[in-house]
């Protein structure tokens, strides 16, 4: 909704005044389109023209010199403001600038030091810009490092690779790269720490020493063009399109542009074109510091209201309405500390002092009238018994009620919780819980509608609701951060605390009844003129200094009298431990005879139990190698079956047919020469199973491919007899090590994933081994799809006599033996976890043993 003023009060001809645009027409300048076309300039008594923007145009020379009365300035302004050229802010749009650094997710330039003799294409401008130079140079990284290039402003060189990185608006170049279908990174600046002031409007010093009045009516008028092309994103998306679209952009666009600069121009605050002095002197320091500049700058000249406030007077009007106003009712909520109180008659808090201040300059009598909650102050209001309220947020309900001053101060608003409650980074964490907020609140309607999935409950005041939260009837409470801070600090400080904070932030006002339109003017000046440091130590005063006030003397006497008793004590135990200290050298002198008599014997039990530890692990290993025996003897079995299958049947073919007379010779030596294979492949296999057993008592060098392939080999019938497919990735690797250990590692963790398959049905049977090299460490791993281990099981496995087989089937030492060789011989270590994968499109899971060697040299 506008709001413009009656044409009555600007009967004189509209004043001429230009606007030079720092850029082509855009989204970028759509608050000044707007302020032109729907007439609010004019209801200001403006006639403004909007200049184009052209290249070659010193812009903060010619506002200087007074050919231009406003232009559009970039972070870099501040630097333009000298000796010859007086030009002063009237606001910052965007908190945050909007330029940024891209890169396409192709290049591999995913980080600032990727930056490295990479090439960046930028304008002069733009490479000034302290936000840029602060963000690369914060990670160590020098001009010299890079290439820079000249911007063509054309996004397809980032894409063609003509350069690496570029530098663009973060409301414009992404859509583009998004159209394209390119993926791409950002380089933030803000994301970096380094949130810079952009597109300030500004003015000379000239034009606000001579004529403050269009100054005021124009940065008004251009802030309410902006709340509206904000508030009506597609409208003015039309607009441009219609009448400002020398850029020839789209309607998606723009809107994509103008949400992205909206965010830039409400990020971290809640007023529009706010400027802060502090921000604004860190900006200066940066440049300072980076030699960008070598003219000292006074913020205060450069700043608008810090200096034009000074030659503010009241006009005869209200000198005349306050001369006959003989009293102010202010309605002062009680309990609100620490900003307002009423405590034995006397009006206490920040805003007393606030209300003192504005008394004095306005030498009108301000009498507070007590209310116990904003909900009762605005119905004061309505009947009358109050003037206004000196404290509270606007919104569109309240408009109806009351005019408000400019904000004066914000709010911010902290989560508060039980102890035990984690820290809490955002709102979403809270889903579905019950959160108090104060009835009457503007916050508690904000977050009503943005956080549809939370149960707000409303409560009278901060105290029933930190009640609610301390007794658990509901998770937490949110309520500004300096009354929440000051309450828990003094009553709740053992039991709650505060757990978070939103991210909303709104204004504080001062609200007056309606038709007091005189007084909403002169509170609008006495507001605008007190200084921040001084609200600050207002608050700072009433944060620090109350608790002192209201400390009770009572406690520190109880303190000081149980401190005696203790002391007393002290003494008393004291006198009884010296009397015990005879007795107990005594016993002392006893004892200690006693161990040395104990300690004569205690190395020889040591030695008995260390021999007999040594005597279980040669057991165990003996027994681990009787069980390797019979495996390899089991699996021997397997081996023979076929080949002495194939002499048993050949000989008895040829004892049959000899005995009938029909033995052919060729059906005789085809059925020896099977024969004589087949005692070729079981002399073979004794081969193959007596270099298993031979011992091996120094290291050799070996492939792991060959040794896998022969423990595989000793495997084979066992493995083809469960149908169980072997799948290997095993890299060219050569280890010096005990190779016939490792075969028996191997070969261990391979039965046991074969026995696994036995509860496993209708599913194929795999077995993965992958041999990898990571840096100098080698890795095996096998893996099953057997379906894993319990849980309460997998810590166990490598326990000795620890076995998930049937106590006939299983000793429970194979994998405690194959830790033991792992780690005792071949400096390594072992290690099973269950996992879940996927191969072929299908997700399996199984067990997963991965043994890691650390080889010495």
């Amino acid at each position: 909704m506008l709001i413009f003023f009656s044409s009555s009060l600007y009967s004189k001809e509209l004043k001429p005044v230009t606007i030079q645009l720092s850029w082509f027409d855009q989204f970028q300048f759509a608050g000044y389109y707007i302020a032109k076309e729907k007439g609010l300039y004019e209801a200001y008594g403006l006639d403004v023209t909007i200049k184009p923007f052209e290249f070659g145009i010193d812009i903060p020379k010619e506002v200087s010199l007074g050919n231009l009365d406003f232009a559009v300035g970039r972070e870099t302004l501040l630097l333009q403001r000298t000796k010859e050229q007086k030009i002063v802010a009237l606001y910052a749009l965007f908190q945050a600038t909007p330029l940024v650094l891209l890169t396409t997710k192709e290049s591999g330039i995913s980080k600032i030091n990727d930056f490295i003799g990479k090439t960046i294409m930028t304008t002069i401008d733009d490479a000034s810009e302290v936000s840029l130079k602060s963000m690369i140079s914060s990670h160590n990284i020098k001009t010299k490092d890079l290439k820079f290039i000249k911007h063509t402003h054309n996004i397809n060189d980032l894409l063609d690779k003509k350069t690496d990185v570029i530098s663009a608006y973060l409301s414009k170049s992404p859509f583009k790269l998004q159209q394209k279908g390119v993926e791409y990174n950002v380089f933030d600046p803000k994301m970096y720490g380094f949130d810079m002031y952009s597109d300030f409007l500004f003015t000379s010093e000239k034009l606000i020493n001579s004529d403050i009045k269009t100054v005021d009516a124009f940065k008004k008028a251009s802030l309410e063009g902006w709340e509206y092309a904000y508030s009506n994103i597609e409208e003015t998306a039309a607009l441009i399109i219609e009448k400002y679209n020398s850029s020839k952009l789209s309607k998606e666009a723009l809107i994509y542009e103008a949400n992205e600069l909206k965010e830039l121009s409400y990020f971290k605050t809640s007023k529009l074109g706010e400027i802060k002095k502090d921000k604004m002197q860190r900006i200066y320091d940066l440049y300072n510091v980076m030699g960008l500049t070598s003219e000292k700058v006074n913020i205060d000249d450069f700043i608008y209201y810090d200096r034009k406030i000074e030659n503010l007077k009241f006009t005869k009007k209200e000198k005349e309405y306050l001369k006959n106003k003989k009293e102010i009712k202010v309605c002062i909520v009680n309990n609100y500390m620490p900003f307002s109180d009423i405590k034995d008659g006397k009006f206490v808090g920040a805003i007393a002092d606030f209300i003192n201040m504005v008394e004095k300059k306005l030498a009108v009598a301000i009498f507070p009238v007590e209310t116990d909650s904003f909900s009762q102050s605005l119905q004061y209001i309505k009947e009358k018994k109050c003037n206004l309220i000196p404290s509270l947020s606007h919104s569109n309900e309240r408009e109806k009620l009351l005019n408000f001053t400019q904000a004066y101060n914000e709010m911010n608003y902290v989560i508060v919780t039980q102890n035990d409650v984690p820290f809490i980074s955002n709102m979403k964490e809270i889903k579905n819980k019950k959160i108090a907020v104060t009835q009457g609140h503007t916050i508690s309607s904000i977050l009503k509608n943005r956080y549809r999935n939370i149960d707000f409950v409303e409560v009278k005041n901060l105290d029933e609701g930190l009640l609610k939260v301390k007794n658990k009837e509901v998770f937490a409470f949110i309520g500004t951060n300096a009354t929440v801070w000051f309450k828990l600090q003094s009553e709740f400080i053992n039991d709650l605390k505060i757990s978070g904070k939103i991210d909303e932030v709104t204004s504080v006002h001062m609200g007056i009844e309606k038709e007091d339109v005189n007084l909403l003017n002169i509170l609008n000046k006495v507001v605008i003129n007190i200084d921040e440091d001084i609200k600050q130590n207002i608050l700072n005063k009433w944060l620090f200094i109350q608790h002192k006030k209201e400390f009770d003397y009572t406690i520190l006497w109880k303190i000081l009298l149980v401190v005696l008793v203790l002391l007393l004590g002290v003494l008393y135990r004291q006198k009884l431990l010296k009397k015990m200290n005879k007795s107990l050298s005594l016993k002392v002198e006893e004892k200690t005879k006693e161990l040395i008599e104990i300690n004569e014997g205690l190395e020889n039990r040591i030695k008995v139990a260390v021999d007999e530890n040594l005597k279980k692990d040669r057991i165990m290993s003996q027994q681990s190698k009787m069980a390797a025996i019979g495996e390899m003897m089991e699996n021997i079995a397997h081996q023979w079956r076929q080949p002495l299958s194939l002499i048993t049947t050949g000989s008895s073919g040829l004892k049959i047919k000899k005995e009938l007379g029909i033995l052919e010779d060729k059906f005789l030596i085809d059925t020896l020469d099977s024969i004589i294979a087949s005692a070729t492949n079981l002399s073979t296999t004794i081969d193959d199973f007596r270099d298993f057993f031979k011992p091996t008592r120094e290291q050799s060098k070996f492939s792991l491919s060959e040794c896998c392939n022969k423990t595989l080999d000793l495997l084979h019938s066992k493995l083809k007899n469960k149908n169980i497919r072997v799948i290997k990735n095993i890299e060219s690797i050569e280890i010096e090590a005990y190779e016939s250990e490792l075969i028996q590692v191997i070969m261990s963790v391979l039965n046991n994933s074969r026995d696994a398959f036995n509860t496993v049905k209708n599913q194929e049977r795999l077995i993965f081994i992958d041999v990898s090299i990571d840096e100098k460490d080698i890795i095996i791993k096998i893996k099953d799809n057997a379906g894993g281990v319990k849980k309460e099981l997998l810590e166990k496995i490598y326990e000795p006599y620890f076995t998930t087989k049937h106590r006939s089937n299983g000793t429970g030492i194979g994998l405690y033996m194959c830790e033991k060789i792992i780690t005792k011989h071949m400096n390594g270590k072992i290690e099973s976890i269950n996992k879940k994968y996927i191969y072929d499109d299908i997700e399996y899971k199984g067990l997963e043993t991965t043994i890691t060697l650390y080889p010495e040299n």
